[in-house]
């Protein structure tokens, strides 16, 4: 992985007496260096490494070596003389179409082995770009040759690269989460991948959940608890839905971000870790800004390295690709003319969650050996209640579900747990039956259409997710 790969050439070089390894790509950026320090984000406005050699071997694509460079150091507040290096040689191996390895020796020269223990690292880098650009099956919803998906799979790659944080933008469904899954995996962080469900941790929890808390840190904490992020270390953090935290725990998220330090509620020790960021969220953050739901701060330090995800329908030349990821879901059947028809012909409004669990319903309901027209209905059903509420006219159409004798749990819940509701929505439509319900839970339900068997599932559920239209968002009585 490339995180073992970086290891691996930082330990190389740190056997010379000074030395630098950089990996820079096409466009001149630096994106990960060890060693001797180096200052700037580009080659063109950088100092501390060979200018003049890098620059012609990213014009020309040419592997160099040369021996006694003299190169100008980073200082910039000493005397020139004192601010000239001499290196004892300069290896610059392009890894691939768009990036470049970079090695100086310091003092020492490089002896043969070293040489072919950078060529063979860059190659291996390669081979496992290659992997990524090339993925197929395990494509995480980016599969497909459109222009888009070869797009995001660069980037996956790329940002795979760095240590910064990423933040994926998208529609619902959209895959954003495998699409983190797919930057820690090919990162090759040796630490775990842990999500942070953020919409269904209550406000009141969320710094507990997040940092973990002391024993006697508050009513009920008889135990000290771990967090997610010290879960995460050595690994990446995936904080989905990332406008659903809370406005209280944001300012401490972005000085562990910042810091990478954190306290536990209640323990007055402050504790360093080494974690990767990564941040999701469908909502637009500029605009939660401006109704002052997000901190403006807090975006600016997520918004390093950014994907934008399509939606399905911006990029339909990808579904047949995206099927075939899928197939196994089909349960061996064919997909004859009429399947084809039926699914090229719909928006996917849901987008890649939607293809897939389409897929899965196809493959268990469908009756013969080859799927064609009959999958149509299954369509049809969803077509008349795909959109999201914010395209409805705002609840009508769970409303008319509910009115019509339908199940919460069977018609709300899954729009919230498939985060097509958020929890300010969900709360919205509640409060209105919690009102007419004269502020009765067992009334609520009943309106609901719940069962009495599943009442305790309800309280439970509106407790957990922090969803009770009778308590004030955060309320831990």
């Amino acid at each position: 992985m490339i995180e073992q790969f970086k290891h691996r050439l930082a330990e190389r070089i740190q056997q010379k007496d000074i030395g630098l390894v950089m990996i820079v790509d096409r466009g001149g950026r630096i994106r990960w260096h060890h060693g001797r320090p180096v200052s700037g984000r580009t080659v063109e406005e950088g100092w501390g490494f060979s200018r003049t050699h890098l620059l012609e071997v990213l014009d020309s694509g040419n592997p160099l070596e040369s021996r006694d460079v003299t190169i100008s150091g980073t200082e910039g507040n000493l005397p020139q003389s004192a601010r000239m290096l001499l290196v004892g040689s300069l290896f610059i191996h392009p890894i691939d179409d768009d990036l470049v390895l970079y090695v100086d020796s310091g003092r020492d020269s490089l002896d043969p082995s070293d040489v072919e223990f950078f060529a063979t690292s860059g190659d291996a880098i390669r081979s496992l770009l290659d992997e990524l650009r090339a993925v197929d099956g395990s494509g995480g919803g980016i599969t497909g040759s459109s222009p888009a998906a070869r797009r995001m799979r660069e980037l996956v790659l790329s940002f795979a690269l760095e240590d910064d944080p990423v933040l994926i933008l998208g529609e619902t469904g959209v895959g954003k989460s495998r699409i983190a899954q797919l930057i820690h995996r090919f990162s090759g962080r040796s630490g775990q991948f842990i999500i942070v469900d953020s919409p269904a941790v209550p406000e009141s929890l969320f710094e507990s959940e997040l940092f973990g808390h002391a024993k006697g840190a508050f009513t009920g904490a008889d135990r000290a608890k771990t967090g997610l992020v010290e879960a995460a270390e050595s690994g990446t953090l995936f904080l989905d839905e990332i406008a659903e935290v809370p406005l209280s725990v944001q300012a401490k998220l972005l000085r562990f971000i910042d810091a990478q330090r954190y306290r536990a509620v209640g323990d007055p020790k402050e504790r360093r870790i080494d974690v990767r960021i990564i941040a999701a969220t469908n909502r637009d953050l500029e605009d939660e800004i401006a109704r002052q739901r997000f901190r403006e701060d807090l975006f600016f330090r997520l918004n390093v390295l950014t994907i934008k995800v399509p939606p399905l329908r911006e990029r339909p030349e990808d579904i047949h690709a995206l099927v075939g990821e899928f197939e196994r879901f089909l349960r061996g059947r064919e997909l004859g003319p009429g399947f084809w028809r039926v699914v090229d012909g719909y928006d996917w409004p849901g987008n890649v969650r939607e293809l897939v669990n389409f897929v899965k319903r196809a493959g268990i309901q469908a009756s013969g050996r080859v799927i064609g027209e009959e999958i149509e209905e299954l369509l049809s059903r969803r077509r008349s209640r795909s959109s999201t509420p914010a395209e409805r006219d705002e609840f009508a159409g769970l409303r008319a579900a509910i009115d019509a004798g339908e199940d919460f749990f069977d018609v709300v819940w899954p729009l919230f747990l498939d985060r097509e509701l958020n929890r300010r929505q969900l709360l919205g439509f509640l409060e209105d039956y919690f009102w007419q319900s004269r502020h009765s839970l067992k009334d609520l339900a009943r309106r609901l259409n719940i069962p009495d068997n599943q009442y305790p599932r309800f309280v439970s559920a509106l407790h957990r997710y922090g969803v009770h239209p009778g308590r004030p968002a955060g309320s831990s009585s």
